[in-house]
């Protein structure tokens, strides 16, 4: 892993979006759904939260070849309303990502960072956040 995507994983991530809370869902399900990684693909599924205050998702890798296989967790995503129209996206440090009681980002960084590269570009070119480039995804 490169030692930005390291920089990335390591301090975490905490972007606000022109988004209403109640279109984040859709925003996200269409924008990931395009989303891959090598011979891997990405679905978010919901894990603790509270309606209408608060998500928290978990990003799963899956490989579409491989019929039948479980989902890998990967990380998480926290989701919270700020106001009328915008909408929180907070990726928590490394240490602090646990999925189902591991430490899912040593599982491979490597995927986990082309995911939320691929989130922040997709947000950046929807206008949502402004990045100086587009960032890599590998």
């Amino acid at each position: 892993m490169s030692s930005f995507a390291m920089f990335l994983l390591e301090g975490g991530v905490d972007v606000e979006v022109a988004v209403d809370f109640a279109g984040i869902a859709s925003l996200l399900e269409e924008e990931t759904a395009r989303y891959s990684c090598g011979e891997y693909i990405y679905r978010l599924r919901a894990g603790k939260g509270t309606l209408g205050q608060r998500w928290d998702l978990v990003v799963n890798a899956i490989d579409p070849s491989a019929e039948g296989q479980r989902m890998y967790p990967l990380g998480r995503l926290e989701v919270v309303p700020v106001g009328p129209g915008v909408t929180n996206i907070n990726v928590p440090p490394r240490i602090e990502q646990r999925v189902l009681g591991e430490d899912a980002a040593d599982w491979d960084g490597r995927l986990f960072c082309s995911f939320v590269s691929q989130l922040l570009n997709s947000l950046h070119t929807r206008s949502l956040i402004e990045l100086p480039c587009l960032l890599p995804t590998v």
